[in-house]
C-alpha cells in the first residue's frame, strides 16, 4: 500500500542530490521574514511536500519509488508540488505582513524590551483634552485627565475605580460615579 510507505535512506539521498539545491534555494525564497518562517521551517515544510508528493505520484501511477524515479512525468509532478507550497506558504505570509512588519525579533534582541519608549510626547493629556473639551464639562474634563495622568484608576476588567477618582478629586463617591455616568453616556461607554 502506498500510505505505509516510508522514505527510506536511499530514496531520500536522491531526492536530496536531485532536489535539494531547489528545496533550499525555494525554502529561501519564501520570505526573508524570520518572524512569520525562518528558512528552517520553510526548508522543513517543503521537505514533507516532497514526501507527500512522491505518496502523490505512487497512488496516481500506481508505480513503486524505484519505477518512476527519473522519469520525465515525476521530475515535473515534484517540481509543480515544490513551487506550489513556495506560493501557498507565500500567499500566508503576505497575509501577515502587515503584523510583522518592522517588528523585532526580541529573542534575539532582548535590549528591546528595556528600550524607553520615546514617541510619547509631554503634552498629550492636554491636547487630547483640548480637542474634546467642547464635549466635557469641567468635573468629565477632570476626570478624564486624573485617568489619563495615572492609568491605574482602569481596573483590569475596564472600569475606572470609583476609589482611586474620589481620593485624586476630593469628592465624594456620589458625585464621582454621577460624573462618570454622565462622561459613559456622552462618549457611549459604560465606565
Amino acid at each position: 500500500m502506498w500510505y505505509n510507505r516510508r522514505m527510506n535512506n536511499e530514496q531520500y539521498a536522491a531526492i536530496e542530490e536531485k532536489y535539494g539545491k531547489l528545496i533550499h534555494k525555494i525554502g529561501h525564497w519564501i520570505s526573508g521574514d524570520v518572524a512569520t518562517a525562518s528558512h528552517e521551517d520553510n526548508t522543513q515544510d517543503i521537505w514533507i511536500a516532497a514526501m507527500e508528493a512522491i505518496r502523490g505520484y505512487e497512488k496516481k501511477e500506481n508505480q513503486t519509488f524505484d519505477e518512476f524515479w527519473g522519469t520525465k512525468g515525476f521530475d515535473k509532478y515534484m517540481k509543480t508540488c515544490l513551487w506550489n507550497i513556495k506560493n501557498s506558504k507565500g500567499a500566508k505570509i503576505t497575509k501577515k505582513f502587515k503584523i510583522t512588519r518592522d517588528t523585532v525579533n526580541v529573542a534575539d534582541n532582548e535590549e528591546v524590551l528595556f528600550m524607553e519608549d520615546t514617541s510619547s510626547y509631554p503634552n498629550e493629556v492636554e491636547d487630547f483634552l483640548s480637542e474634546v473639551s467642547y464635549k466635557l464639562d469641567d468635573e468629565q474634563s477632570l476626570v478624564i485627565r486624573s485617568i489619563l495622568e495615572d492609568p491605574t484608576m482602569i481596573k483590569p476588567n475596564g472600569k475606572v475605580c470609583v476609589s482611586s477618582l474620589v481620593k485624586d478629586l476630593g469628592k465624594t463617591r456620589y458625585e464621582v460615579t454621577n460624573i462618570i455616568n454622565d462622561l459613559g453616556e456622552k462618549i457611549k461607554n459604560v465606565l
